[in-house]
């Protein structure tokens, strides 16, 4: 099944929701008239800063004001296009990715068993500063990859006082790491990323301003 393969499965659920979303912001927006609002906006910044220069403050808080104003005019206009995202969104982050990517947790009261999957290891805590866990005939650390085959699970925690180890489910390996994430992305990172470059290039294609 396609979606086994979690780099392939989040990416065709990223590019999917970022064309529907796209599609949201096209069909429940006035393109025209929001364009005509970002100028105005653009038109009005402009002013302040000039009647600034001038030392005129007053002036320049006028147009900050209108400023404010052509704002919560393109909020409104928003709104529509928002409510149908989260509409879409918090089912796919709170049930579909992870029922198909879950995350592992190991009761262990000195061994314990990882079962994922198809397959079974036997696992136990060596030490607990630094994090040592052996799984199987192998030995890992905090964050390290364990690989259960067409699976693999890094190793994001251990919670001493309920004797629980977590794994998370790895979707990509990045060959650069990135700040707080690193380079084993877990499905929401991968999602993420994807989504990030995808959407602008559906908005783009379709004239749908965000």
């Amino acid at each position: 099944m396609i979606f086994e393969n979690t780099m392939l499965g989040v990416f065709i659920i990223a590019v999917t929701t970022s064309f529907v979303i796209s599609v949201f912001y096209k069909v429940l927006m006035d393109q025209e008239k929001l364009e005509k609002i970002k100028e105005k906006m653009n038109e009005l910044k402009e002013k302040s800063k000039e009647a600034r220069e001038d030392g005129n403050e007053e002036k320049a808080m006028e147009y900050t004001q209108d400023v404010m104003k052509q704002s919560q005019k393109q909020m409104k206009m928003q709104f529509k296009p928002m409510i149908a995202t989260f509409i879409l969104i918090i089912p796919i982050f709170w049930f579909v990715l992870p029922g198909l990517y879950p995350n592992a947790t190991v009761s262990i009261n000195e061994t314990g068993t990882l079962e994922y999957g198809n397959m079974e290891r036997t696992v136990s805590i060596e030490d607990i500063e630094p994090l040592e866990v052996k799984i199987g005939d192998k030995t890992y650390a905090e964050n390290d990859i364990v690989d259960m085959n067409s699976y693999k699970l890094k190793i994001s925690e251990y919670r001493e006082n309920d004797q629980e180890l977590e794994l998370s489910r790895v979707a990509v390996h990045l060959p650069v790491s990135l700040p707080f994430w690193g380079n084993a992305l877990g499905w929401l990172g991968w999602y993420i990323l994807i989504s990030l470059g995808v959407s602008q290039v559906f908005r783009k294609l379709m004239g749908a301003t965000p």
